[in-house]
């Protein structure tokens, strides 16, 4: 496998390590957790990689899954050249496309000082997460943040996550995570509070999460970005090059 293979192969193994119930079809899987059955990445159909098919034919074997379990959304994932063939149809059909890169890590180290970064835990950081998401306009309970919050603390079912923040004042400004597992580290959640922005705390804290995974002797460390989004470019001046696509298509009562 080559840098992007194992970065996709990481993210498809630690979405099914933390599925509660794993459903097969004709061209993928539905990954299930009822206990969460708010939360749209923990219960999505996640498509094979290497396919041929139509939008119409993910969403009718999305629909055979979900339906039945009685799920009011729809999320389809597609981590290949699937997805860029198909994403012109779901967004005619209504659906939320989102294009995400997968940022590799291949340069020499940033020239960052990290040393103010301290090492978290999850515990830290839930108030963040909540705060967060209550001022989100498309989080709409509270039952939905408790699920999300969850959601966030299930991330450790499937792989080792470390949590680095940033401080201003004693106070957490700037946090970001790192999952690792089978020789791979993937940065996530890379979260800067509104009054701390521009002073350059994500890059200290995405520095930091670099340094630990290297440490760990990952042969691979990546970063999953937007990318319609600014952050892909302050991952790039760190040493994270695009080295290919993944694809989520969403639909909800509100798109």
């Amino acid at each position: 496998m080559n840098h992007l293979e194992r970065a996709i192969a990481f993210s498809r193994a630690f979405d099914r390590r933390r599925a509660e119930r794993i459903v097969r079809t004709g061209h993928g899987e539905a990954l299930l957790t009822p206990s969460l059955p708010l939360v749209y990445h923990r219960n999505h159909f996640s498509v094979d990689l290497g396919v041929d098919v139509s939008a119409e034919e993910l969403i009718a074997e999305a629909d055979s899954v979900l339906g039945p379990e009685g799920y009011r959304f729809r999320k389809i994932t597609v981590d290949d050249d699937l997805g860029e063939r198909v994403a012109p149809r779901f967004r005619e059909l209504g659906w939320r496309v989102e294009e995400l890169l997968v940022q590799l890590y291949g340069g020499s180290f940033p020239d960052v000082d990290t040393a103010g970064v301290d090492e978290v835990t999850g515990a830290d950081l839930e108030p963040l997460w909540i705060s967060g998401m209550r001022e989100s306009p498309e989080i709409s309970s509270e039952e939905e943040i408790r699920q999300l919050v969850a959601a966030q603390h299930g991330r450790r079912q499937g792989a080792t996550v470390r949590y680095f923040a940033a401080r201003v004042d004693g106070e957490i400004a700037s946090y970001c995570e790192l999952f690792l597992a089978d020789s791979s580290g993937q940065i996530e959640s890379v979260m800067t509070l509104e009054p701390f922005r521009n002073r350059g705390l994500a890059k200290t804290v995405v520095a930091r999460a670099l340094e630990e995974s290297l440490a760990r002797s990952s042969e691979v460390t990546f970063i999953v970005a937007d990318a319609l989004d600014w952050p892909k470019e302050l991952y790039a001046k760190l040493g994270f090059h695009t080295a290919g696509q993944m694809w989520d298509f969403l639909l909800t009562e509100s798109t």
